[in-house]
């Protein structure tokens, strides 16, 4: 083996080497963060053992898309935010109970190099929004609050950013909307379609992501 690739070797082990001591830590936060927020009022029963390390969060709370549900019908003061583009709740629908949509990514007109997606940023005002909406709907400064996206791994995202904001209680729906992707490449394995859950292509204006920053929620559809 050469120098140089000796090298290459070692650089490849210390970044898996990293990754996994990051994702242990990152677990173990979780853990200690949702014990002390004492935020177990909603359990989930789905066996996380075998869930992508991707879709894991700092404060280790989740719930599938049909827990997510009957929690939420059970009591509407919960903050029910699905977190994915403007374009997919409005060609993809958008789940009945959820109480508004403030994407985490919005898509740009680049496509990735693969060509495959559009690339995508993040949304600086999510968390802005996100206290915007709190406090419209007079809810608790920390309130319980259920995160969705197409399929668990944006919702996790977003649950992080909340947490890193001093949000206690947010939980990731680890299946989403569309749910996983299954061994011919769509997504009908789980989530919340596939759950037959109501949801409809309305979105309304009050649902609707306007979201300025000194205007806040302009109660305009766009």
């Amino acid at each position: 083996m050469s120098e140089q690739t000796a090298h290459t070797a070692n650089d490849k082990c210390n970044l898996k080497c990293k990754a996994v001591a990051f994702t242990a830590a990152l677990l173990l936060a979780g853990g200690l963060m949702a014990g002390s927020a004492q935020a177990t009022e909603y359990e989930t029963e789905a066996d996380l053992f075998d869930m992508p390390l991707n879709k894991a969060t700092m404060l280790g709370l989740y719930l599938t898309s049909v827990e997510g549900y009957r929690f939420k019908t059970e009591n509407p003061k919960i903050l029910f935010i699905d977190v994915r583009t403007r374009a997919e709740v409005n060609f993809l629908g958008m789940p009945d109970v959820a109480d508004a949509n403030i994407p985490i990514k919005p898509f740009t007109t680049i496509l990735s190099n693969s060509g495959k997606v559009y690339q995508r940023v993040d949304n600086k005002d999510f968390v802005p929004a996100v206290a915007d909406l709190i406090e419209r709907k007079g809810l608790d400064p920390d309130p319980v609050i259920f995160i969705m996206c197409r399929n668990g791994k944006g919702s996790a995202i977003a649950a992080n950013l909340l947490a890193n904001h001093g949000y206690n209680k947010v939980y990731s729906i680890i299946d989403g909307y569309e749910g996983d992707i299954d061994s011919n490449g769509k997504r009908t394995v789980n989530g919340w379609r596939n759950a037959g859950l109501p949801w409809s292509y309305g979105i309304g204006k009050d649902r609707a992501y306007s979201y300025t920053p000194g205007l806040k929620h302009k109660m305009a559809s766009f």
